[in-house]
């Protein structure tokens, strides 16, 4: 199924939650879109915050994640890069194995 963009951050989004939750963790959604991350998750009193990326393998096997998003306006389109120093874990919600890989951004 085609998702819009939009949509199928969504979806990753909720896939994400779901599998940390299934994984023990307390997963919480910050109140607006403008945060740097989408979730945090606590786990034994430690809390991290995670970023999701919705990303399909490609034709070689490979999943490829730019640090950047992106988002329109009146002004146009703009991309901002990640800081990194702010997001402790990247996941990846992969369509085609329908599984969420992660991984720490700052030893990328």
């Amino acid at each position: 199924m085609k998702h819009h963009t939009k949509t199928l951050g969504d979806l990753g989004v909720l896939k994400a939650q779901v599998d940390l939750y299934e994984k023990g963790f307390v997963v919480s959604v910050p109140l607006t879109e403008h945060a740097e991350f989408d979730l945090v998750i606590t786990k034994n009193g430690i809390s991290k915050t995670v970023q999701v990326k919705t990303r399909n393998k490609s034709a070689n096997g490979s999943i490829t994640v730019a640090f950047k998003s992106s988002y329109s306006d009146k002004n146009g389109t703009h991309i901002i890069k990640t800081d990194k120093t702010k997001i402790d874990i990247y996941a990846i919600y992969c369509p085609d194995t329908d599984k969420c890989y992660y991984f720490d951004p700052k030893k990328i």
